[in-house]
């Protein structure tokens, strides 16, 4: 039993004993108030020597509560100071930085390949019309180009796959997800993905995830 339950118990059993007296006292005095036996009178003076005592002893019983409660409170404000000096001290701002720079590493690098596609795109279009493969080219006006390779086609104007592209599209679904357990909790589906064809495929992956299938 910690400190502070004993005083309180210590407490809650000098109170319970003051009362059983106080009964008893109670009984006792209005016996004497019927002019009854002297022996109840005796009686009466030694159960006022005993509730006295109790009475100083439920005095201490207070004032060792008080300590305990005082003690407790000290030792749950020291660990409220631990906790959070643990838990913000794991959340830094250098840590934050450390993540911060992660992130601006991954952006990079999406950037630079979704860029990459979209000269890839621009290169390979300009080497099919160099070498007259009309039966890969399925549009063009003037620069703008729309050509198939093994069946899917690339479009030099209207891919929406470039750097800037993406990452409007991972933000528009990191936006929709933040969103989808709201909706969910009020009974609606999650709302619709973004018409870049980028996020499209990242809300399907993600339903996919979800049922447990291979996107």
């Amino acid at each position: 039993m910690s400190g502070l339950s004993a005083a309180q118990q210590e407490l809650a059993d000098t109170r319970a004993e003051i009362a059983e007296l106080q009964g008893l006292i109670n009984g006792l005095e209005e016996q004497v108030r019927e002019g009854e036996a002297v022996d109840e009178a005796q009686q009466l003076g030694e159960r006022y020597g005993v509730l006295r005592v109790a009475q100083l002893r439920q005095e201490a019983a207070q004032r060792k509560l008080a300590k305990a409660e005082a003690a407790e409170l000290q030792d749950r404000r020291q660990e409220a100071v631990r906790a959070a000096g643990e838990e913000l001290g794991a959340l830094s701002p250098e840590r934050l930085a450390a993540a911060c720079e992660e992130a601006l590493g991954v952006i990079d690098r999406l950037q630079q390949l979704g860029d990459a596609r979209q000269e890839a795109i621009q290169r390979h279009a300009k080497v099919f019309l160099e070498l007259g493969m009309q039966d890969r080219i399925r549009h063009r006006d003037g620069a703008w180009v729309v050509f198939e390779v093994d069946g899917a086609r690339y479009d030099t104007r209207q891919d929406h796959l470039d750097g800037r592209a993406l990452l409007a599209a991972v933000e528009a679904e990191r936006y929709r997800r933040a969103l989808i357990p709201a909706r969910r909790a009020q009974g609606f589906s999650g709302p619709e993905p973004d018409s870049n064809p980028m996020a499209r495929l990242l809300a399907a992956n993600a339903d996919a995830a979800e049922n447990g299938e291979v996107a």
